[in-house]
């Protein structure tokens, strides 16, 4: 079950490979979300159709908006989990796109381990929150399309 997976037991071997820890990393947390989210889907052999339709840009888009939703909300205590599982989402995005394209950037071990301990604290406060309303509604909105009006 992904709520159990701990992102440091499955980087711990491959610190000397900072190029597939940019990878790793990143997909780590994406996976994780998108496993949630499929996992809700009642026909269990199309759960892995689902799971290609998700794309990074959105789920990046979606976690901006859920991070300013949050702040402009007046940052409420039951949103602040979700909110930094969000906030990780948009920084890894981030530290994956620098990876891939930015070839002046120069990787260190802090580097790695900082981005190991990002996505192990927003795996922390997902299993905290993944069962709630806030947090299946956000599964929601990076699923669907366009989420309709209440």
């Amino acid at each position: 079950m992904p709520g159990n997976f701990v992102p440091g037991e499955v980087l711990g071997g491959l610190c000397g490979s900072f190029a597939s820890l940019r990878e790793i990393r990143h997909y780590a947390l994406f996976h994780l979300l998108i496993d949630e989210a499929v996992g809700n889907w009642g026909v269990p052999r199309q759960r892995s159709i689902l799971a290609r339709t998700f794309d990074h840009g959105k789920m990046k888009g979606i976690s901006e908006d859920h991070i300013t939703s949050f702040y402009s909300s007046g940052q409420p205590p039951s949103g602040a989990q979700l909110k930094n599982v969000a906030q990780a989402f948009v920084q890894l995005q981030g530290k994956r796109h620098t990876a891939n394209y930015d070839n002046a950037f120069v990787w260190s071990k802090d580097n790695a381990i900082a981005a190991i301990d990002t996505v192990r604290a927003a795996f922390i406060d997902w299993q905290a929150i993944r069962n709630q309303d806030i947090a299946q509604d956000y599964l929601l909105q990076l699923f669907l399309p366009k989420m309709p009006r209440a």
